[in-house]
């Protein structure tokens, strides 16, 4: 698979599936409402949404609409993403990223894979470092500790609800959400890398018992974690195999 860049446009009949492979999403006019396991949202001519590889989504659209639509294989992903965006990202689209849309749906035009590769690098380190709320940086060092929403809404010096509300709009997601998202991939990580038994692994990312972890794996749509270390570490000596 190539790096691809194309308009696209979406019907009112949901679709449902996934893809190995990550996608950004810049609106160019109507909206297109995105389901996945972790959130459930519309997406406008003010906002851009980038997907992560395997995640399973649902769209449709009501509206005439056009979407700039950027496919970004695996072997590519690495280097133009990195390692640390790893969740879904619903950002709305300030000065700067109107002006990367404009830049790449030119480029798009053209067919310049290698202008596009650089305009994205460039769009990724941008939001890799666009300031983190210290809350959710808090969340980041201490997933596997017992957080509760009145200390995270503390460090922000917000009233709960309010910081909730706060949350949710700035992250695209409730707290509670977010930190299970987070402790799913750092257990996802200790599966696929280590021998660790599952109540060793539920204890590290922040779980007192064997089944709270199990609940999570359901919860966002997942087989039960003993099957899903077996499955990735069978891709794993596929790819090995196919390598050689």
């Amino acid at each position: 698979m190539r790096l691809l860049c194309e308009v696209r446009s979406y019907q009112p009949t949901a679709d449902t599936h996934f893809h190995n492979y990550s996608q950004l999403i810049l609106p160019i006019k109507g909206r297109l409402s995105i389901e996945t396991d972790e959130n459930q949202l519309t997406l406008d001519p003010n906002h851009m949404f980038l997907l992560p590889p395997d995640t399973s989504h649902s769209f449709y659209s009501n509206t005439s609409n056009k979407f700039l639509v950027v496919d970004i294989p695996n072997d590519i992903s690495h280097i133009l993403i990195g390692e640390t965006i790893r969740q879904e990202q619903y950002k709305r689209l300030d000065e700067r990223w109107k002006a990367i849309k404009y830049l790449i749906s030119e480029e798009a035009k053209r067919s310049n894979v290698k202008a596009l590769e650089k305009l994205l690098s460039y769009a990724f380190d941008y939001l890799r470092n666009e300031e983190v709320p210290a809350s959710v940086a808090y969340i980041h060092e201490h997933f596997d500790e017992n957080l509760t929403i009145a200390e995270l809404a503390m460090i922000e010096n917000y009233h709960v609800n309010h910081y909730v509300q706060w949350f949710s709009k700035k992250m695209g997601m409730t707290p509670n959400i977010y930190i299970q998202k987070v402790r799913l991939e750092h257990a996802k990580r200790y599966l696929k890398s280590t021998d660790y038994d599952l109540l060793m692994i539920s204890n590290l990312v922040g779980y007192e018992h064997q089944s709270s972890l199990t609940r999570l794996f359901k919860n966002h749509g997942l087989m039960s974690p003993s099957k899903y270390r077996q499955i990735v570490r069978n891709k794993d000596k596929k790819k090995i195999i196919l390598d050689k």
